[in-house]
């Protein structure tokens, strides 16, 4: 079902186009323009990939845990495999993220900064700092806050997850979870795996010890029962 994503009329860019095939809605936008027909076979084809690796291992797409690791697939798939490892959870839980870093890899070098997002989560080629809008839902008196997301030198991820927003399976009682991590695989992953654990404010200080100990975290927050928690390069930006 098409969700009007009202976030995007917000997002400043030089250049951005949409793009959608089958359940990747992507939002791409740019300092350069980018070719449409180019970002749109990129996304089925890497769609393709992963429906060819489900046909034969129908796992990967149901499990709820780690699988071991299987060079026999794409790098698309070995990379979702190898973060499902590091975050405990399925591997699928990662996909939306990884549908948007293979296809910023694929227009990367078209432009100078580049942003592509997939239902919330982000690949990040940013050569200053953003504000990012987060949706932190009805629970909260000021639904929307704005984080400053700094800029680096290299591509990175931003993810959410939620227990009230979104159609997601989650088994956690947060309001949300964003997660800034070295990709946009590792993000979406953690967003879920640290989400499922939060069921109370009581949770947040384990859920940041996780995130410490990951070695692939650098910014968390937590909203859960009226309360925020930031930790890392998580920023409120009041501007």
């Amino acid at each position: 079902m098409y969700q009007h994503r009202f976030y995007r009329e917000s997002i400043p860019s030089a250049f951005r186009l949409e793009i959608a095939y089958q359940e990747s809605d992507l939002l791409i936008c740019s300092d350069k323009p980018i070719d449409k027909e180019s970002a749109f076979a990129a996304a089925k084809k890497y769609h393709r990939q992963i429906e060819t690796y489900t046909k034969i291992n129908p796992a990967f797409l149901n499990s709820l845990s780690p699988l071991r690791q299987d060079k026999t697939g794409a790098p698309i798939v070995q990379d979702m495999l190898a973060a499902c490892a590091l975050t405990g959870i399925g591997p699928f839980a990662s996909v939306a993220g990884a549908i948007a870093m293979y296809v910023g890899a694929e227009v990367f070098n078209a432009a100078g900064e580049l942003i592509v997002e997939n239902g919330g989560d982000i690949f990040l080629k940013i050569n200053e700092d953003k504000k990012l809008a987060v949706y932190l839902g009805e629970h909260f008196r000021e639904q929307t806050i704005y984080l400053k997301i700094k800029k680096r030198a290299q591509p990175f991820g931003i993810a959410s997850s939620s227990a009230y927003i979104g159609h997601s399976l989650n088994f956690g009682k947060a309001d949300l979870v964003t997660v800034v991590a070295d990709d946009a695989i590792l993000a979406d992953g953690f967003a879920t795996a640290l989400s499922n654990t939060v069921k109370t404010p009581e949770d947040i200080p384990a859920v940041i010890e996780r995130a410490k100990a990951s070695g692939c975290i650098s910014g968390l927050l937590i909203a859960v029962a009226g309360r925020i928690a930031l930790w890392g390069e998580m920023e409120i930006d009041g501007r």
